[in-house]
């Protein structure tokens, strides 16, 4: 299976997960858009799409208004379907509900997060110095989307985690465009190596700062991102 916009490892994960052929273009095609294989503004070639997953149109079609409603994918009579720009005025209230919940999260993490959770904490901080020593940043990319949704789970913060899961992934898209701009992996590890030290050390006010220097960090890069990429983003 030959690949398409050099994501064919997505197309072949897909089809591990199982489900329905339009399920398995669905989450490739968001699994394209999310990573920035599909970039915004880029159209989507049903034919090619089509000969990957070998159903109908009908089917890829589907998956496409799936992905329209999730806001993804823009659908226009006479252009046809495109990635979706990702919308400031989205990223900002999201970015805002996020730094609410998981300011107030990491305070809790730190006076009452189990010993066993701490360490399982520390291990990814560890895991994550070794993916930036390899230059593996898929796999750091991972570990930092794990680190924060650990956080929950330590907790068993089941209800705070469903509210915060969906928010994460609209921020996805935004997270990595900006992940490979030269340095980051580097500072968000360092920031995540301070909060995960505050909770060791079991300081709230310290780990609420930490976390708030972070999340704050990715505002202030995404602002100087869009001054540099302007066609990827609208109001």
């Amino acid at each position: 299976m030959h690949s398409v916009g050099g994501f064919g490892g997505g197309t072949t994960a897909a089809r591990r997960a199982g489900g329905s052929k339009v399920d398995q273009a669905y989450l490739a095609l968001k699994r394209a858009i999310v990573s920035g294989a599909l970039a915004p503004d880029a159209p989507i070639d049903k034919n090619e799409w089509c000969a990957i997953f070998e159903v109908s149109r009908l089917s890829i079609t589907t998956a496409i208004n799936r992905l329209a409603f999730e806001g993804l994918v823009v659908v226009e009579p006479q252009r046809g379907s495109y990635v979706a720009k990702i919308h400031l005025e989205d990223v900002r209230q999201w970015m805002l509900m996020r730094r609410a919940l998981e300011i107030e999260v990491v305070g809790v993490c730190a006076a009452d997060m189990p010993d066993d959770a701490i360490a399982a904490l520390g291990q990814n901080v560890a895991y994550q110095m070794a993916a930036i020593t390899s230059g593996d940043l898929q796999g750091f990319h991972e570990l930092d989307t794990r680190f924060h949704r650990q956080m929950t789970e330590g907790l068993r913060l089941g209800r705070v985690g469903e509210v915060l899961d969906p928010i994460r992934t609209h921020l996805e898209r935004v997270r990595r465009t900006l992940l490979p701009e030269p340095g980051r992996p580097e500072g968000t590890f360092r920031e995540h190596e301070a909060i995960f030290r505050a909770i060791a050390a079991h300081q709230p006010d310290q780990a609420k700062n930490q976390m708030a220097n972070h999340l704050d960090r990715v505002s202030r890069e995404l602002q100087s991102f869009v001054a540099k990429h302007p066609g990827f983003f609208e109001d």
